[in-house]
């Protein structure tokens, strides 16, 4: 017999479900350098009228997995131009 999992949202501020695809999440950084993430709906962005506030954070690094195949196909061709340039002079 399978099972089924179902993912449902609930908003942490007003305990009403959010429809799939319309959870925005809030973080917040305390002072002691914990942090707590909220789930809140549409209408709980809006009414806290957080558009335009703060700054956006842009996604940083590699795609994981992505340096390691780098890595062995550097390896596989000789190694890096540095180490070819040392071993000519």
């Amino acid at each position: 017999m399978g099972t089924k999992t179902i993912t449902m949202y609930v908003s942490d501020i007003d305990n009403s479900a959010i429809e799939e695809g319309q959870a925005y999440q809030v973080s917040i950084r305390h002072p002691d350098g914990s942090t707590q993430q909220l789930d809140i709906s549409e209408r709980n962005y809006r009414d806290l009228k957080l558009e335009g506030l703060g700054k956006t954070l842009k996604k940083r690094g590699r795609k994981p997995g992505s340096s390691s195949r780098t890595a062995v196909a550097s390896r596989r061709r000789g190694g890096s131009r540095a180490n070819s340039k040392a071993e000519s002079a």
